[in-house]
């Protein structure tokens, strides 16, 4: 449930963002226009590009699949779908209020189409599921006990910060416009004011790029979400930090080691793909060691009378 919230919320403002800039593209002729909505994709998770046969259609096509693809498990519907589903089979240890805002945002996206968020403008739509996402959050902070539930909740919460912001980083193009795609980058990851204010000389695309990896105050950067991750299992477990119970804890327990005592300079000494692309293997496996650890896939037995 957390993971899908917190994807639905940031595939949300990863289009609300790009969608403002695609306008300034758009009357160029230079590919520029096309080339962003193909890494809104890539970075929402889909394999495939949208099949536009005009560049006119590749934002409609983009926010088909990324908002009311039912069938693409990565779209916003799916998402909301999904968490809908899993709190109610989990609807006893949830509050009343918590339910209310899953149930609430489900039969909002339930009630819109392409055409009705098209017809009134992207803008206001994106901005109810950012509003309603970020709720749940906060609602279950306030209202939840902070006990196993409650941990296995951040833990999926900030798994899945981090893996989308690992995408992000693999599906942007600084290495060829550093400075306007680390600006969106920064905006996908609501952390551009907090850079500047946090900014003591004046910024280049590089520094951009390390906050988003290792500000340790920054609530959507790498360091701060492996750092919830990591404390959250470790409640789960109650082992002490520094320790670990399982594989998982093991694996998250080297990745904050690794954000916390590296600088920006070996942190992506090989290059921002490179530095995504292996965050993003090692995510993946995190995620199975967890669910090995507390959600094993036993076998069930088949036949028997």
């Amino acid at each position: 449930m957390g993971r899908n919230v917190e994807r639905v919320e940031t595939i949300a403002r990863i289009i609300d963002v790009s969608y403002t800039r695609a306008m300034d593209l758009y009357t160029r002729d230079d590919g520029r226009y096309e080339q962003l909505w193909r890494s809104v994709m890539r970075a929402a998770g889909f394999v495939a590009q949208p099949k536009a046969a005009t560049p006119e259609r590749v934002a409609h096509e983009t926010l088909a699949h990324c908002l009311f693809d039912s069938g693409n498990p990565n779209s916003v519907v799916s998402g909301v779908r999904v968490a809908r589903t899993n709190a109610l089979g989990i609807r006893a240890e949830l509050t009343t209020e918590l339910w209310e805002v899953v149930n609430v945002l489900y039969l909002y996206v339930e009630g819109q189409s392409l055409r009705s968020v098209m017809r009134a403008g992207p803008a206001r739509f994106l901005k109810s599921i950012r509003e309603a996402t970020q709720a749940f959050a906060g609602v279950a902070d306030a209202t939840l006990s902070h006990g196993g539930a409650w941990s296995f909740l951040q833990s999926g919460r900030f798994l899945e910060r981090a893996y989308m912001t690992a995408r992000m980083l693999d599906a942007s193009d600084v290495e060829r416009e550093p400075w306007q795609e680390s600006q969106r980058l920064l905006e996908m990851c609501c952390a551009s004011e907090p850079f500047i204010h946090d900014s003591v000389d004046a910024p280049e695309p590089r520094d951009a790029l390390a906050y988003i990896a290792l500000a340790s105050e920054c609530p959507r950067s790498l360091r701060f979400a492996l750092r919830e991750v990591d404390l959250a299992l470790h409640h789960i477990s109650s082992t002490p930090e520094g320790t670990f119970a399982n594989a998982a804890e093991r694996r998250v327990g080297r990745l904050c080691a690794q954000l916390d005592y590296s600088s920006a300079e070996e942190l992506f000494a090989g290059g921002v793909e490179r530095l995504a692309k292996g965050l993003l293997g090692d995510l993946l496996a995190l995620s199975a060691e967890i669910e090995a650890a507390y959600f094993p896939r036993l076998p069930s037995a088949i036949g028997v009378s």
